[in-house]
């Protein structure tokens, strides 16, 4: 099974405001984002884990020696500090969704890397190239985990831990511009005894995929030329799926495939209300039925096979159809006015992405959306300190 150990942190220094220089993962940055974050605050985490491409830099090599460069530099000069030793961390989002407030967050520590779908880990999404490659040459230049891998598993072991810590005063507590509030404690040594020794159930992949696929790549790397050593491990934040599971939110597609195109043998039935509407409907009935909206009309059609997101790769690759993903509803609202053809999908339920993935069904990739997200520049872990 899966092995979670302490680790020397590295944190931003108490007098820095991390509402400041915190983000949210690489990978659901928008162009508009990111441009605010960088004028937060001269050293948000933005400037290391997506580091801008300038004039004359050589194609895909020089932003990562920079990313390299800010990440010294900023311990050189005290803005991240390295932790007084070892640790486990309790981490909890608290958030609400059309209204209904939620908690999510779990145990964030050191996780051995293994071969996914092994025993110990497994994936629920298959990984793409690029954005493996990507994370893996920002992992070679600056030897550090920039951001947890998210995991579900450890039940009745990560949410007891949480729980008590939940109840002492925060090492970090703000709000995000989503209105998600994050804290951050450390574990005492007995908290942290129980999650280590207790961590005995497999886990699941709920958000990192492409960063794990690199980091067993790295660690591959790193052991051929020097052994083993702290490559053999990642930062990971695990969550509790019964006591603090994250929530679920479906990733819709946009295309450029007229909805002629594939209506043809397809049992598409209209439906009367706007795209806001339809979304709140696929919500409720559940995976098994699949949105259609263009700028004539919106429709619903059944999901011939077991995954709705599966079947719908399938007829989107069989038609050859330019696809882009979004989870934003005013966003996919403004692709259908643009012309694009939208497909809707249904949240799928956490114990069915379980499930699969410990059956070793592994879905398309963006078929799920775990969120809030975990912040990230909350805390780093630095390959050289162990």
């Amino acid at each position: 099974m899966a092995t979670l150990e302490p680790f020397r942190a590295l944190l931003y220094a108490p007098s820095i405001d991390p509402a400041l220089v915190t983000s949210p993962p690489y990978d659901v940055i928008s162009a508009a984002e990111r441009k605010r974050l960088e004028g937060l605050h001269p050293y948000n985490i933005i400037s290391i884990i997506l580091g801008a491409e300038l004039p004359g830099d050589e194609p895909g090599a020089d932003k990562y020696a920079r990313s390299a460069a800010h990440l010294r530099d900023w311990i050189a000069a005290g803005v991240l500090e390295p932790d007084d030793r070892p640790h486990l961390f309790a981490y909890r989002m608290d958030y609400e969704i059309e209204g209904v407030p939620g908690s999510s967050g779990g145990v964030i520590g050191a996780l051995d890397l293994e071969p996914v779908g092994s025993g110990g880990i497994h994936p629920h999404e298959r990984t793409m190239p690029k954005p493996r490659s990507d994370r893996l040459e920002l992992m070679r230049t600056t030897q550090a985990n920039l951001e947890p891998i998210w995991l579900v598993g450890g039940p009745g072991v990560v949410g007891p831990a949480v729980g008590a810590a939940s109840q002492l005063a925060p090492l970090i507590d703000f709000v995000d511009p989503a209105g998600v509030r994050h804290r951050l404690w450390r574990l005492d040594d007995a908290s942290a005894k129980s999650v280590t020794e207790g961590l005995n159930s497999p886990l699941v992949i709920a958000d990192g995929h492409h960063r794990y696929a690199a980091a067993v790549t790295y660690r591959d790397e790193m052991r051929a030329s020097h052994g083993s050593g702290p490559w053999d491990r990642t930062m990971a934040l695990i969550s509790d799926p019964a006591e603090a599971p994250p929530a679920l939110l479906a990733i819709h597609r946009l295309t450029d495939l007229p909805v002629s195109d594939f209506s043809e043998g397809e049992s598409l039935e209209p439906y009367a209300g706007d795209l806001a509407s339809l979304v709140r409907h696929l919500e409720t009935v559940g995976p098994g039925t699949v949105g259609v909206a263009d700028s004539s009309g919106r429709w619903t059609m059944p999901a011939r096979g077991p995954l709705d997101t599966a079947w719908l790769a399938g007829v989107l690759d069989a038609a050859g159809a330019a696809v882009s993903y979004e989870h934003d509803l005013e966003e996919v609202a403004a692709g259908v006015a643009g012309g694009n053809v939208a497909f809707l999908l249904a949240p799928i339920p956490i114990q069915e992405v379980v499930d699969s993935a410990l059956a070793g069904r592994v879905m398309p990739p963006k078929s799920t959306l775990f969120w809030p997200k975990p912040r990230t520049g909350l805390l780093l872990r630095d390959q050289r300190l162990g």
